[in-house]
């Protein structure tokens, strides 16, 4: 089942919510690297631009936040 997603678009991304929400994300990005890089779901990347450190996803995503309507993470391991 997947958790509700609604934090990663409250407008604070300094809330606990939110960080302890972007760190579970990008421990799951990390698991569902393909060769060696993930998409960034910021914003500015839309998935469209692969990084190989889940530290440059977490700097996008906190500074920009998540592109819009990203509930189901098909860029990294969900169907």
């Amino acid at each position: 089942m997947q958790m509700d997603r609604q934090w990663m678009y409250k407008a604070d991304r300094r809330t606990k919510e939110f960080i302890d929400g972007l760190h579970y994300f990008l421990d799951v990005a990390e698991t569902n690297k393909h060769n060696d890089f993930m998409c960034c779901p910021c914003i500015h990347c839309q998935n469209e631009k692969d990084y190989s450190s889940k530290r440059t996803l977490h700097s996008h995503i906190f500074a920009h936040g998540f592109m819009p309507k990203y509930m189901c993470w098909t860029k990294h391991g969900e169907k």
